[in-house]
């Protein structure tokens, strides 16, 4: 229906370019693209993240991924690509994997838009590119470098229903050399939302009643702090800190909400901090990194049941082009790990060193194939670590002015060690654990077609993921950690997408679907499919600008999804969305406002069983870009 849009609709013959280009940038782009020829990897479009700029990412990647992210109403989200676990996708930042390593996740609503200039999502595995723990897929989060000569600075306001502020700003600074680059934000929300209740006590009501949320407000805080100096365009030194806090009272479930009298808190401080110096000026290209992580969490105030891990980070790359079409990547990663965890016993726990050795190799026999082959070997203190190669290759069927249609497939093997509450958490952890292994293998189709008065896209890609020993928290007469099930994930991914022009009206449609069945299997029994891992998932979204006016719609769809191994289930829903802007200027600054409209029909749904989540609500937002540039 898409292309038959196109037909229809597209009537002025110039192309739609929706992005608008301030400024020019050099954008860095990581070697992940390059050297996985046959993964599937998208960017989220300028459009995305503009609406999703006072959000989390956990709301641009639900919003606009046919994946699932189990939430509740703002202090836990995870994410479960193709049905995998949230420990089973990394989140990197540099050269950091931010996932904490005592719970082997990273918390998707305390990781805001705001902060960042583009998000790259991977489904499938990469480990042999990122390491333990790129099972099911990995999050990119990235800066572009503008090397501007003078001043640039944008700040927001943002105001919402029940009691929600966020403010942010982001200042440029530089000499066309050296530049500073400096973003803080700062977020609260005290989600005191109106909801039907069906519970009082364990007893679930024929007839709801009116209820108020209680105990789940939260705050958050953060800075990213960047100190940059460019040599030439390929020779520069790059400087991160990160710093974030977080806060939230933890949600109580809809059964205690009625007679709620106190709530549990948990609070975050992570401090990141990632270097590098890269050269590419010569023959040999050579990137050095070195970084250093602290991870903070106590509960409840209580200071005596502390969870810190600090790690220290170093990581040196030599590439090599042999020729156009053949180029290789030599590669080391070494981490010391030092937690620092009040359930840990001293008399099993040791200080862990990680050394990660890979080489990538990029070869292009022709113009039209692209292929790759990638090894990365871990040794971890007392652990043996599978090796883990992978092999892509991407192939164009069809080349000409206006059409092109790419075949690209990918096999490879990944693998995530048990995090260190999984080995050494009291008595329940078993340092005796197995890693999780997985092979995932995928191919997919791609179809583009540029003609004189619209672009349009199609992709579809079939994935098939084997993981074995899987780890699971399970009461085996006391609660530990096993490897104790084999989990099958198959399925179909599609997406599409079309921009065409009418009059001055410049459109933009997106539809996509999954279809993933994923799958426990156990020996003489029915297989089942994962908690929290709906089989159908899709997202429509529709952008429109008419000259300063833009209008952005996106819904999405969520299917059943099993609560629990009994049989429960949580129904299907859909929530729409609505965000509107209007673009203006004084004296040359740019200005912006904007009103979102989430959950724009009230849908009462259920993220998580038994927890309740805000229906319709509202944001208004400004925000001001100025900019004083002596290189113009």
């Amino acid at each position: 229906m898409l292309f038959y849009a196109q037909m229809l609709h597209a009537v002025e013959p110039k192309p739609s370019v929706m992005d608008t280009i301030l400024l020019d940038e050099i954008v860095t782009y990581a070697d992940y693209r390059k050297y996985q020829p046959g993964a599937k990897i998208i960017s989220f479009n300028i459009q995305q993240t503009q609406a999703s700029s006072s959000e989390s990412i956990d709301q641009l990647i639900s919003r606009h991924a046919p994946i699932y992210i189990k939430s509740d109403a703002g202090g836990l989200s995870t994410i479960r690509i193709r049905g995998t676990s949230p420990s089973h996708t990394t989140v990197n930042f540099g050269g950091i994997n931010i996932n904490s390593l005592t719970l082997g996740q990273s918390n998707m609503s305390k990781i805001p838009v705001y902060l960042f200039d583009r998000f790259d999502l991977q489904y499938g595995a990469s480990s042999a590119l990122n390491g333990s723990g790129a099972i099911g897929g990995a999050i990119y989060l990235e800066q572009n470098n503008r090397w501007i000569d003078g001043v640039l600075a944008n700040v927001i306001s943002t105001h919402g229903s029940f009691g929600e502020h966020q403010y942010g700003a982001r200042i440029h600074l530089g000499n066309g050399k050296l530049e500073s680059v400096t973003r803080a934000y700062h977020h609260q929300k005290e989600n005191n939302f109106p909801f039907k209740n069906p519970y009082t006590g364990n007893i679930e009501n024929r007839e709801p009643v009116d209820d108020i949320q209680k105990g789940a407000a939260h705050k958050s805080r953060g800075i990213i702090q960047e100190i940059n100096y460019m040599f030439t365009p390929n020779e520069f030194i790059r400087n991160m800190l990160w710093y974030n806090d977080s806060w939230y009272q933890i949600q109580p479930n809809m059964q205690s909400n009625l007679n709620f009298r106190s709530t549990e808190e948990m609070n975050d401080k992570n401090l990141r901090i990632w270097s590098e110096y890269k050269n590419e000026n010569n023959l040999l290209k050579f990137d050095l990194g070195a970084g250093f992580v602290h991870d903070y969490q106590v509960y409840n105030h209580n200071m005596s049941q502390q969870i810190i891990v600090n790690r220290a980070l170093s990581q040196a790359t030599l590439k090599h082009t042999i020729n156009p079409k053949t180029e290789y990547k030599l590669g080391a990663k070494y981490q010391y790990i030092v937690p620092e965890v009040y359930s840990y016993s001293a008399e099993k726990l040791i200080r862990e060193q990680h050394i990660d050795l890979y080489l990538l190799w990029f070869y292009q026999p022709s113009d039209k194939l692209k292929t790759s082959l990638n090894m990365r070997q871990m040794f971890v203190t007392n652990f043996n670590a599978p090796f883990t190669p992978s092999l892509g290759a991407e192939y164009e069927l069809v080349s000409t002015q206006s059409q092109h249609i790419i075949i690209d497939g990918n096999i490879s093997r990944s693998y995530r060690i048990p995090t260190l509450n999984d080995r050494y958490w009291g008595t329940q952890g078993n340092p005796n654990l197995k890693p999780e292994e997985g092979i995932n293998v995928e191919t997919g189709i791609k179809y583009h077609v540029d003609r004189n008065n619209s672009q349009s896209s199609i992709s579809a890609n079939i994935f098939h993921m084997d993981i074995d020993n899987w780890i699971e928290w399970r009461n085996f007469g006391v609660w530990q950690a096993r490897n104790v099930q084999r989990v099958i994930s198959r399925g179909v991914e599609t997406h599409s997408n079309i921009k065409f022009k009418i009059a001055n009206v410049k459109s933009d449609i997106s539809l996509n679907y999954t279809f993933n069945k994923a799958e426990i299997v156990a020996e003489n029994e029915k297989r089942q499919q994962l908690i929290y891992s709906p089989v159908h998932i899709a997202n429509l979204s529709y952008f429109a600008q008419y000259n300063n006016i833009q209008l952005f719609v996106d819904g999405k769809y969520t299917g059943k999804r099993k609560s629990n191994y009994l049989g429960q289930e949580l129904p299907h829903y859909f929530i729409t969305n609505i965000n509107a802007s209007y673009n203006f200027s004084i004296k040359n600054q740019a200005l912006k406002v904007s009103m979102a409209v989430n959950n724009v029909f009230n849908t009462n749904y259920e993220n998580e069983k038994y927890y309740a989540m805000p229906g319709i609500n509202f944001k208004l937002g400004i925000s001001a870009t100025i900019h004083s540039l002596f290189n113009q």
